[in-house]
């Protein structure tokens, strides 16, 4: 999207928030049991079980705004209601609206283009070649993600569209790694001297059939010898950046030693007989079924009825903008997966995408269909915290990202395409290269915020009543307040 030319500068500085204060929990203290003067003591209050407490903090903190408020962020109303999964049978609802913040105008400064961050060259002994640590960069973590945006012009209600830095095209996202992942020029390779850490790529696939590449270019010999370790595969947005891929029920893997298949922790036979070494390319294909198909599966009325709601502020880090996400986290259901309790309840089994699968070729000629029956990543299966003021919405980066993952010296290279080291001669016509996701990406970014302009500009604000008591932008007379400091601490 192209804006007009810059205005000159306003005389006041911007106050678009540079820190997030640390965050306190929305659970109230508990009361003291009271004593009569009978001397009689009332019952203790009982404690609420772990989901009951997570459900019990959704359903309060889902509204948004407030939810802003209570975790340190700014004021917001919503263009509608609030559902969640606490409404009674028959009630009818609306559907979570979009956030309104009140923003303070841009700096002349925001409205130009996004600058890639700074790269230090990074001593590698164990790795040949040049390899570059990000600095001064805002990494995901803590419940939160983020990623570059500016002022526009164009979007008069919205204010901040996002934006995107070189290299303009399908690579490792560099907010999305560990800070101990070294990468090259190019973006597209990593390496580390510390133990397993992980990088996701800037672009996800939510549906239809995808294909990338990963070349192996420091790992186990021909000769059974370890200069380090990979493991590459996919990975949703919850899969932990400081474990290997397949370390949980987020992401899936395939393991460099013994070329083993690796999901929540557990190494099963792939290959028999047989490592992946130097040299060696490993084609990933993944298969999912349709949005409409996943969103029936999902049962959530929003997923449904395919809104996409970004719940996002724009904040200011070593004097550039950057949109700060919910992110979302790893909630019990999966975690029972991979640790099972023995003295409670089992939770449901997570719900899985009919006909899903992730097949795997080794220098263009195909091994097999180590997965099968994914795992859906459509909310409910996917959560923010709610502690933090996340709500269950799709904010259209659910899905799953091509991933890898590297250890004490291991290096590997990604390929999205659309030149390949090493093309199968019987992938299907239907796959499509992963770099051809890069652009559509955009696409659906420039769409979203047309529509969220649309949504601000015509949408009618709530009242008090309707908001249940909440004092509104509108009620208090349109003032304007600035959003309250944001903190990035550095690693």
């Amino acid at each position: 999207m192209t804006d007009s030319a810059p205005p000159p500068p306003p005389p006041p500085p911007s106050s678009i928030p540079s820190k997030r204060p640390s965050t306190a929990t929305d659970d109230a203290p508990r009361s003291r049991p009271t004593v009569k003067s009978s001397g009689h003591r009332e019952p203790r209050e009982k404690k609420e079980t772990w989901r009951k407490k997570e459900g019990t903090a959704a359903g309060s903190l889902g509204g948004g705004g407030a939810s802003r408020e209570a975790a340190g962020g700014g004021n917001g109303t919503h263009s509608g209601k609030q559902t969640g999964n606490t409404t009674p049978k028959g009630v009818e609802t609306e559907s979570p609206g979009l956030v309104r913040y009140q923003l303070p105008p841009p700096q002349f400064l925001d409205y130009h283009a996004h600058r890639a961050p700074p790269l230090a060259l990074e001593e590698t002994p164990s790795t040949e070649g040049d390899w570059f640590v990000v600095n001064d960069h805002p990494m995901n973590r803590r419940g939160f993600r983020y990623s570059p945006c500016k002022a526009s012009h164009l979007l008069t209600a919205l204010s901040y569209r996002g934006t995107e830095y070189e290299p303009f095209n399908a690579r490792i996202n560099y907010e999305d790694m560990n800070p101990q992942v070294c990468i090259n020029d190019a973006g597209t390779g990593v390496t580390t001297a510390k133990g397993w850490r992980m990088a996701r790529a800037n672009v996800g696939v939510r549906e239809g059939d995808w294909y990338y590449e990963c070349k192996v270019v420091n790992g186990i010999t021909e000769g059974g010898a370890a200069d380090g370790h990979v493991r590459v595969g996919w990975a949703r947005r919850e899969a932990p950046l400081d474990a290997p891929v397949g370390f949980d029920a987020y992401s899936y893997g395939l393991r460099d030693q013994c070329f083993e298949k690796v999901h929540m922790s557990r190494p099963k036979a792939f290959v028999q007989d047989r490592s992946f070494v130097t040299g060696d390319v490993i084609g990933l294909h993944i298969s999912l079924p349709p949005l409409s198909v996943q969103r029936e599966i999902s049962g959530d009325p929003t997923v449904k009825s395919g809104d996409v709601i970004r719940d996002r502020l724009p904040i200011r880090f070593k004097n550039q903008l950057w949109f700060e996400h919910f992110e979302y986290q790893p909630t019990k259901e999966y975690e029972d997966l991979m640790n099972p309790a023995t003295n409670s309840k089992p939770s449901s089994a997570p719900k899985t995408l009919p006909g899903s699968f992730i097949r795997v070729y080794r220098n263009g000629e195909l091994i097999g269909t180590p997965f099968e029956g994914l795992y859906a990543f459509l909310p409910p299966a996917s959560k923010p915290l709610p502690a933090l003021g996340g709500r269950e919405l799709d904010d259209g980066a659910l899905g799953y990202y091509p991933a890898v993952s590297v250890f004490k010296g291991g290096a590997a290279e990604m390929n999205f395409g659309p030149e390949w080291l090493a093309k199968p001669k019987d992938l299907p016509d239907n796959v499509r290269g992963v770099w051809e996701r890069y652009d559509e990406q955009i696409a659906e970014d420039v769409l979203y915020d047309l529509v969220d302009e649309v949504d601000l500009l015509f949408a009618p604000v709530l009242t008090d009543d309707e908001r249940g008591g909440t004092k509104s932008l509108a009620a208090r007379g349109g003032r304007k307040e600035v959003i309250k400091e944001m903190i990035i601490d550095d690693e």
